[in-house]
């Protein structure tokens, strides 16, 4: 994926060239804010399915069903987004 921003020269932050967006009546639009967007909707999407996830691994719990292959497969994909989430917040996304 091409980067669209860019680090300012001072380090204090970052740029985006202004071919990436446009001001519209509402506010700002373009490539950058569509990438922006998609980004911040993939990652509620992850805390979204951490919910769901731990949700359902205290369900199979409180089944007894701890050592079922779900359990399991749910308990995996749990430690896969909690590096994920960390990755991003040492990013300082949150």
């Amino acid at each position: 994926m091409a980067r669209l921003t860019r680090q300012r020269e001072d380090g204090a932050g970052y740029v985006v060239d202004e071919a990436y967006i446009t001001h519209d009546a509402g506010g700002y639009s373009g490539e950058a804010i569509e990438r922006l967007a998609r980004f911040e909707n993939a990652h509620a999407d992850l805390l979204a399915r951490q919910e769901r996830i731990q949700r359902e691994l205290d369900r199979l719990r409180d089944e007894g069903k701890q050592k079922t292959v779900r359990f399991r497969e749910l308990l995996g994909q749990k430690m896969i987004n909690n590096t994920l989430i960390e990755l991003l917040e040492q990013h300082g996304v949150r």
